[in-house]
């Protein structure tokens, strides 16, 4: 659990601006979340541009990484919410283990969420 707290600690010491609450993601890394797919839901946990450029891509989205509000991982983090709102309208679109196997292949992290974690 304290690990979960460490960017909050570096922002205080470095005397930067404080994490803003990400609403169950992650303050220092977007898109970061739970996402609805066909047939059950992943984890995806994008850390840098190159991730985002691979996670648009297969969204048949490329051009979001040329997106002002997601070219860049600060914007990413700043733009989180309207991120995960036209995410969520992709995963969908196909099943858990389809996402996981592109995923994985490009380098994404992510993780599957069995169903009893659904609830």
């Amino acid at each position: 659990m304290l690990a979960a707290l460490t960017h909050t600690a570096l922002h205080s010491a470095a005397g930067t601006a404080a994490a803003l609450p990400q609403a169950g993601g992650h303050p220092s890394f977007a898109p970061c979340h739970i996402f609805p797919t066909a047939d059950g839901a992943l984890f995806l946990a994008v850390s840098n541009d190159y991730q985002f450029a691979e996670l648009s891509a297969l969204a048949g989205q490329p051009q979001w990484s040329a997106d002002p509000r997601f070219a860049s991982h600060p914007a990413r983090c700043r733009h989180h919410i309207e991120l995960t709102e036209v995410l969520r309208r992709c995963t969908v679109e196909h099943r858990t283990e389809e996402w996981m196997a592109a995923l994985r292949w490009v380098g994404v992290p992510c993780a599957a969420l069995a169903p009893n974690q659904l609830s």
